[in-house]
């Protein structure tokens, strides 16, 4: 339940050289609040200042003078600026008191904790890590004190009163209590120490050795992810976390013609959309689309979508498709469904999880004719179309990845693999495939061009956020380039470095959301799987190189079991 390795080495890690580079980093950053709401569950209450309580939402900040309760069913993190994370169980209660974070002289910095009642877990900052004697616990009538240089990661219990009960668990670094019945000079790793009135303090004892409810208790906080307990910039943190709240939301649960179910990732030159409702607007990334969509790139045009279920299509010049019909459950992709037309045009496909568990779902036309993927894995294939004169379409396709077949107006295409097209059109038979360097130039051009724009990978992703990023990482772009032209312009390089900031956080807060998806995905995949199955048949093009440059940041080996955000459990 507990890490129970030698946990003084792992405290050591949360190193005096991490620490300096830590201080380098952020010393010059002025600190206006004390941390934020890192994430929540159940019911959740926030009074500032003796305020009234109200229901606390990710994302919002707080400073001293703060108490937060949660209710039978809630469960809360909260980070401070210097990296202190806080971790509140069920029907709980904590107070903000003073909280005043120096970074360039952490010996006058401070933090002021108070438990009123319920469980906490407590993971020290850089406070806790190099000035213990700031940090003030109090649980009840009982104070709690980090003994050990480093930091420590331990949970508290309190039911307070004239006959105060509580206890103390100590995953890393070492701890004292000083309970109204007498110290616990020090509580080491995987111990707990109880108190209680008309019992004599006994040595602390192994958490194995702790009753049920204690255990159980511990282990609630303990399997809670938290976030890595680095310094943070308290204001643009709580941004990150809101948006990823925001984003990891159900997205709209109406008929499958109602939903948004992709968005523009990227757009060269006019690309006009023609909305369900008959709409015609030009499009921009960012911009999302639902079922009944029509996308035309005019004369010279392109564009790159990307689907919930990660599906891509990157759209050539004088292109005309249609979004026909989709439809994606991550919960059921037995059940999802996607139909594609091109009517005119140039189109590359890359396939998304609808198609790596349900090929039959995957309908795809171009022109008259009908584009049939053949392999379970990842296809990623090329189809151009001149279909305006009806009766003489003729048409090519080639594919880089998987194989596909084609039933053309005069005849069936059995298969087309890696490195291979075939063309159709009237008065010819269906021919055996041929290399794509055999193919007349133009053909050729048109295919290398789509092969050689970047495309984001095809893993599923929520839509919304996704294409908030998308639109951010855009604007950052143009901002980027009105800077490079006007390098003596203050104003312009701020207003950059804003729009950097913003598309970050938009692309972390879309990360965070799609890995809720894909996990999603991943568990109906397994549950779908025969017992010898090894896994889902997915398969992923590469990332694309980051548009953006992520901003600098301290690299913190964590004092926390599970403190890096990925990991679940006693261990990383």
């Amino acid at each position: 339940m507990i890490a129970t390795g030698n946990a003084r080495k792992a405290v050591k890690a949360f190193s005096a050289g991490f620490i300096s580079l830590a201080l380098a980093l952020f010393s010059s950053i002025a600190w206006s609040q004390a941390g934020y709401v890192h994430e929540i569950s159940g019911s959740i209450f926030i009074s500032k200042g003796g305020a009234k309580a109200v229901p606390a939402k990710v994302g919002e900040t707080f400073d001293a003078d703060t108490v937060f309760s949660t209710g039978a069913d809630g469960k809360m993190v909260l980070k401070f600026a210097d990296g202190q994370v806080v971790a509140l169980g069920a029907d709980s209660g904590v107070r903000i008191g003073k909280y005043n974070y120096v970074a360039h002289d952490l010996r006058q910095s401070n933090s002021s904790i108070e438990l009123m009642h319920g469980e906490m877990r407590f993971v020290a900052g850089l406070i806790g890590a190099t000035h213990r004697e700031g940090v003030h616990i109090a649980a009840g009538d009982s104070s709690v004190r980090i003994q050990s240089a480093g930091g420590a990661d331990f949970t508290v219990q309190v039911n307070p009163g004239p006959a105060e009960t509580g206890a103390a668990v100590v995953a890393l670094g070492e701890i004292s209590v000083h309970t109204p019945y007498g110290p616990i000079y020090r509580v080491e790793p995987s111990q707990y120490a109880p108190w209680q009135p008309e019992r004599k303090l006994s040595q602390p004892m192994p958490v194995a050795a702790a009753p049920a409810v204690v255990q159980a208790a511990v282990a609630e906080l303990w399997t809670t992810i938290v976030p890595v307990n680095t310094p943070v910039v308290v204001a643009s943190t709580a941004r990150m976390a809101a948006m990823a709240a925001a984003a990891s939301q159900p997205e709209s649960s109406a008929s499958p013609d109602l939903q948004l179910i992709g968005y523009v990732y990227a757009v060269s030159n006019k690309v006009s959309v023609r909305t369900p409702s008959g709409k015609t607007i030009a499009a921009k990334p960012g911009d999302t689309f639902r079922p009944g969509t029509t996308f035309n790139t005019g004369t010279d045009g392109q564009v790159v979508l990307k689907f919930a279920d990660g599906q891509l299509v990157v759209l050539g010049p004088a292109s005309t498709l249609g979004v026909d019909q989709y439809h994606f459950d991550p919960h059921d992709l037995k059940a999802s469904s996607t139909a594609l037309d091109l009517a005119d045009g140039a189109m590359r496909y890359v396939s998304g999880a609808i198609h790596a568990e349900n090929r039959e779902g995957v309908s795809i036309s171009a022109g008259a004719s009908l584009v049939d993927i053949l392999n379970t894995g990842l296809a990623d294939f090329s189809v151009v179309v001149d279909s305006k004169a009806k009766a003489q379409e003729i048409g090519i396709a080639s594919v880089a990845a998987g194989a596909v077949s084609v039933h053309t107006p005069y005849g069936p295409i059995s298969k087309i693999e890696p490195g291979q097209a075939v063309p159709w059109q009237p008065g010819r038979t269906s021919q055996a495939p041929e290399p794509l360097a055999a193919a007349p130039a133009a053909v050729q051009a048109a295919i290398s061009a789509l092969a050689a724009v970047t495309v984001p990978d095809n893993s599923p992703v929520a839509v919304v956020a996704a294409a908030r990023a998308a639109a951010a990482a855009e604007t950052a772009s143009r901002a980027q380039a009105a800077a490079g032209a006007n390098p003596d312009n203050a104003q312009l390089r701020a207003a950059a470095q804003a729009a950097v900031e913003q598309a970050n956080v938009a692309t972390q807060a879309a990360t965070t959301a799609a890995q809720a998806v894909e996990a999603t995905v991943f568990a109906s995949t397994l549950a779908s799987l025969p017992a010898t199955a090894a896994g889902p048949a997915q398969v992923q093009v590469p990332p694309p190189a980051p548009a953006l440059a992520p901003p600098a940041a301290p690299i913190n080996p964590t004092v926390t079991p599970g403190g890096g955000g990925t990991c679940v459990g006693s261990k990383c």
